[in-house]
């Protein structure tokens, strides 16, 4: 039996872009069959809302295409849900940087989702048995490619919160294609 790989996605106040993230990677991982079973996906925000619903507007845009939010409810990170997963993907570089400066630890599997999905995009998927073992080869190989960019925000998804619905479907297409980047070698498709 494989065991259980968990991706913690963060944004701010978790009711924005990392509840539209989870549901996108929750659904393609539904869609990857038993081999995905072992990966596990949630969210929470540095300054979660705790108990509130999904923005309308991320709402509104994951269903357009075609994707349901579940009933998702906001949470606030806590350092108990960044020692439990395998893999961080944070929304900005300052999401990441204020995970690290509490768990300096989660150094070597933190990561802007944007940054992990440039690191591993275009990989082969990584031998293993499971989209979990190919996910810890992942985490592995992002580590070691990662550099420091000399420009802060090249790699943050832009928050369109309190914005047009406009901003709320393009902020969801751009996830969407960094999501499926990240998701093909991991899924071995």
């Amino acid at each position: 039996m494989t065991q259980e790989f968990r991706i913690v996605v963060v944004c701010t106040a978790n009711i924005c872009r990392s509840p539209m993230a989870e549901a996108m990677i929750r659904h393609a991982l539904r869609a990857g069959g038993p081999d995905a079973a072992g990966v596990v996906v949630e969210s929470a925000g540095v300054y979660g809302h705790e108990g509130s619903p999904i923005a309308p507007g991320s709402a509104s845009a994951l269903r357009a295409l075609g994707i349901e939010d579940d009933g998702h409810r906001g949470r606030r990170l806590t350092t108990a849900i960044v020692g439990a997963a395998d893999l961080v993907l944070t929304m900005e570089e300052g999401h990441r940087d204020a995970i690290l400066a509490g768990t300096p630890e989660a150094g070597d599997r933190t990561f802007t989702l944007r940054e992990f999905a440039r690191l591993v995009g275009g990989q082969a998927p990584p031998s293993g048995t499971g989209a979990a073992a190919r996910a810890r080869a992942l985490v592995a190989t992002a580590g070691s490619r990662r550099t420091r960019l000399p420009w802060p925000g090249v790699d943050d998804v832009p928050d369109p919160y309190g914005g047009p619905s406009e901003g709320y479907h393009a902020c969801a297409a751009l996830i969407l294609g960094e999501v499926g980047t990240l998701l093909r070698p991991l899924l071995g498709t």
